[in-house]
């Protein structure tokens, strides 16, 4: 058994913190004024009545009867925060980590509750994202604009979707504007180093008929040396009513662009992306509690990395991923008094074509067909919701592979919420090697509440057992040559807290804060680059005048070693963001908005992506 007595129970920060803990002190003792807003007090506070059914554990059902550690990102919250890409927007989720946020729509790494990037599964409206040669999804490329709501899912979620080790992060995009035949939004924004997003949409419905359609651009010459970005989206939905019961949906994404990722003294490196993602699909009821829903899917992506290195002797390469992707879905739902029961197959076939001087893969043209069959149920016993699940994938490159989970949810009161979950998951982190499926036992237990008088508070205790862990070590034979590959056990764990509070004349206060404590099971060593503390801090103002102001604070401790001593975690990142609305019709607006990024000038980053200076833009979105 591991001796603990040397880690605290609750670990210290140093005194350059106490900001933010003076902070946390006014978040627990300033309460609003009886009465006010007092019709917030539920557990819909910060999830809202639109998104009380989360859907990203594929059988959708009330947040209350869900028992995994789900944060929910809402409209108006993305709304507030001015952001360009999907990267900027997770940002700010408690459990989440960014490696690193330098010119926005450049390369971002995704952690959850310290899983790596190629753990998490990446969707857009249910839809994987990951390229399949090394699981790893650009979230960087992804566009604000279309974006509805996110929906994140932290620890193994593989019992619904196959390699989901780390967690899940679906992005649900707008639908047509059902309540008129045609309505839109131009939005412009402009800051430092010439960063401009130009954005448009438009959106409406006709007869049966429903259309959404975005499109925008993202550039800049670069916050950061070598880091220029030049990013063209687009995205369109159409949807139409069957006569009788039913609809037809189809999407269309697409993204392309370059940009910069580094440069270090003569050597410096640049991407060039793509990706287009295009659905068809079917909902229809088959009875009054059963509903049948199938989807046709294809990807194509590309991704080219030229590094450089301008010091003599002068050198050159490119690192090369395409891919090209089909697949198919099907589920069938039954939704009683009693049960919620979702049963669904799942099949991926994969073609890549793979170039990297760095790396000799197995296969330079390697194909997979990935098949998967899951069902979920939700039992609901007055106030205990139980949910059990399971699926069986077969993969041509990680074998077979059974994934079961366990939940519970007992509500103590209206407002109060117990949750329990348990699950096994997988990863397939690369489609060249026949080792790369790594795995994970996930155990949480949590609680949320509305009770406490004008708060809301969600705690989550995790434990992640992960083993064929892939990391690489230095060869003692030869340790000016490549590092070894080897496989590691790991565990993870640690705790979740949330706070929020009802508005006080219009202002609200938050707090996310995650602990992790990350070892090398085989030989207890602590495992280094694992953030161990992450924070986030909000103060939010908004009156009824349509003015509204945020202030948003960071910190991350990387818990690096000896070797990490040219980065810097030392520095809280505050963001101010301010926005100004005028109506001048019914479904007309002007809105104009300022934010200022890293207002203090602090430094926050692991060598060698820096993190920008302070740097602002200012825009205007109009609606009509």
């Amino acid at each position: 058994m591991r001796v603990m007595e040397n880690k605290p129970l609750l670990p210290a920060l140093p005194e350059t913190r106490l900001p933010f803990w003076v902070l946390l002190c006014l978040l627990l003792f300033v309460s609003p004024a009886r009465g006010e807003e007092d019709d917030l007090r539920t557990l819909e506070l910060y999830n809202g009545a639109s998104v009380d059914v989360v859907s990203v554990d594929r059988s959708p059902r009330p947040a209350s009867q869900t028992a995994e550690n789900i944060t929910v990102v809402t409209a108006s919250e993305i709304a507030a925060l001015n952001a360009h890409t999907l990267a900027d927007i997770l940002y700010t989720v408690t459990g989440v980590q960014i490696e690193m946020l330098r010119t926005p729509g450049t390369t971002t790494n995704l952690q959850i509750q310290g899983s790596k990037f190629n753990h998490i599964l990446v969707l857009i409206d249910n839809v994987p994202i990951n390229m399949l040669s090394d699981n790893v999804a650009d979230i960087s490329s992804v566009p604000v604009q279309m974006i509805e709501r996110i929906e994140v899912v932290k620890g193994a979620a593989s019992s619904s979707w196959g390699s989901a080790l780390g967690g899940v992060v679906n992005v649900i995009t707008k639908s047509p504007d059902s309540e008129r035949p045609f309505g839109g939004l131009l939005s412009a924004s402009l800051g430092k180093r010439e960063t401009v997003d130009g954005r448009a949409e438009v959106s409406g419905t006709l007869n049966r008929f429903g259309y959404y359609l975005t499109g925008g651009k993202l550039r800049s010459d670069g916050l950061l040396p070598n880091n220029h970005v030049d990013l063209n989206s687009a995205y369109g939905k159409l949807n139409y009513d069957l006569p009788v019961h039913g609809s037809l949906s189809l999407t269309t994404a697409l993204s392309y662009g370059d940009s910069g990722q580094v440069a270090l003294g003569p050597r410096s490196a640049d991407q060039e992306v793509r990706q287009l993602i295009s659905t068809l699909s079917m909902q229809y009821p088959l009875a009054d509690r059963l509903a049948l829903q199938w989807m046709l899917r294809t990807r194509q992506s590309k991704s080219v990395i030229n590094r450089r290195n301008a010091a003599p002797p002068t050198s050159s390469f490119q690192v090369r991923a395409e891919e090209s992707a089909y697949g198919a879905s099907l589920i069938l739902s039954w939704l009683d008094d009693l049960q919620r029961i979702v049963a669904g197959v799942d099949y991926d076939h994969v073609e890549a074509q793979l170039a990297n001087p760095l790396l000799r893969a197995d296969d330079p043209s390697p194909k997979a067909d990935r098949v998967g069959v899951y069902l979920n149920d939700t039992f609901t016993l007055g106030a205990l919701a139980i949910t059990p699940s399971a699926r069986f994938d077969h993969t041509d490159s990680g074998g077979d592979l059974f994934s079961p989970s366990f939940g519970i949810t007992y509500a103590l009161t209206d407002n109060t919420v117990l949750r329990a979950y348990t699950a096994r998951g997988y990863s397939l982190t690369s489609l060249t090697r026949t080792s790369s499926t790594e795995k994970v036992w996930t155990s949480q237990f949590g609680f949320e509440t509305a009770d406490v008088p004008y708060l809301w508070l969600k705690g989550t205790l995790f434990r992640n057992d992960t083993w064929d862990i892939s990391v690489q070590v230095q060869n003692p034979a030869n340790p000016a040559g490549p590092p070894l590959v080897v496989k590691q056990s790991q565990l993870k764990q640690g705790y979740e807290l949330e706070l929020k509070t009802t508005p006080l004349f219009g202002t609200s206060l938050s707090l996310g804060y995650t602990y992790i404590d990350a070892w090398n099971d085989d030989t207890d060593a602590v495992i280094r680059g694992v953030p161990r503390h992450t924070l986030n801090l909000g103060v939010k103002y908004e009156d009824r005048r349509y003015l509204r102001a945020l202030l948003n604070g960071h910190y991350i401790d990387w818990n690096g070693g000896i070797e990490d001593t040219n980065s810097h975690y030392g520095d809280v990142i505050w963001d101010l963001h301010l926005a100004k609305s005028i109506d001048y019709s019914e479904h007309g607006s002007v809105e104009l908005f300022l934010s200022v990024r890293n207002l203090f000038n602090g430094n926050q980053y692991l060598f060698p992506y820096e993190n920008p200076e302070r740097w602002g833009e200012v825009g205007v979105r109009c609606e009509f």
